[in-house]
């Protein structure tokens, strides 16, 4: 009886860590289509590197914590995400051009690959190493991001160790907040909450919501992700910090 026992827990056992894996694995985005190699002269930071041509690469889709390069300051969790993606570039980068390909700092906005084809942000979104971001019109492998970081809060790895928490600070973030108002104007939609934040829709995004689902956050607990900032002019009528959201796969009510 008690061997019996043994095997029987045995091939629970084996059966779930199957399971897990089976879903690790449907979290890692494969590529579709054409790959092109470039070799990697230094990785900058967790989302951020450089080929051996000079060519500055940024992630799409995915945004890591912070290093502090001059102070060493760093945002928790910055290092481990560093030496991951350099663990996962040392021997070469495949890479897809986003569909906007270039961002405001001169940076190569590109989707990178492992050599088994394995998506390095969707990599790095599993072990909890980053945050997922829908930026349109760069939107590929979304679905699969979202399943990525989806496992990470799963497992309660990396970031998602504890729930995020919102902070008065310029900069990504992701946070819960109740809405408390929804007004809407040439400057698009503006959700005021609990907190000295109002969450912004802008106009050249507006057109990825439908009216009726904005209203229907109303007085809901959301969980919003964007990159915020203080407002200049201090006029205690309005919120101090802006967040803006430019896609809805940004913008959800919060999971209990």
């Amino acid at each position: 009886m008690k061997l019996s026992f043994l095997k029987k827990r045995q091939v629970i056992l084996a059966l779930f860590l199957y399971l897990f894996s089976a879903a690790a694995l449907a979290a890692l985005c494969q590529a579709e289509g054409d790959l092109t190699f470039s070799a990697v002269r230094k990785v900058v930071d967790g989302d951020t590197l450089e080929l051996t041509d000079g060519r500055k690469v940024r992630l799409v889709g995915v945004n890591t914590p912070e290093l502090d390069h001059e102070q060493g300051n760093h945002q928790a969790f910055a290092v481990a995400a560093t030496k991951r993606l350099r663990q996962l570039v040392q021997d070469g980068v495949y890479w897809q051009a986003a569909f906007d390909d270039e961002d405001r700092y001169g940076r190569k906005l590109y989707y990178l690959f492992t050599k088994d084809r394995n998506s390095v942000a969707s990599q790095l979104l599993s072990d909890g190493l980053g945050y997922r971001i829908a930026i349109p019109p760069n939107l590929a492998y979304q679905d699969c991001f979202v399943r990525s970081e989806a496992l990470a809060r799963e497992k309660r790895v990396g970031l998602w160790q504890r729930p995020p928490q919102w902070q008065p600070q310029a900069g990504f973030v992701v946070a819960r907040h109740t809405v408390t108002s929804i007004t809407h104007n040439r400057g698009g939609w503006w959700l005021e909450t609990d907190q000295d934040l109002v969450i912004n829709i802008p106009p050249y995004a507006q057109n990825l919501w439908r009216e009726q689902d904005v209203y229907l956050l109303a007085n809901q607990l959301v969980e919003a992700r964007g990159w915020q900032y203080q407002r200049k002019n201090q006029n205690r009528r309005y919120k101090s910090w802006v967040l803006t959201v430019r896609h809805p796969l940004d913008l959800n009510r919060a999971e209990d």
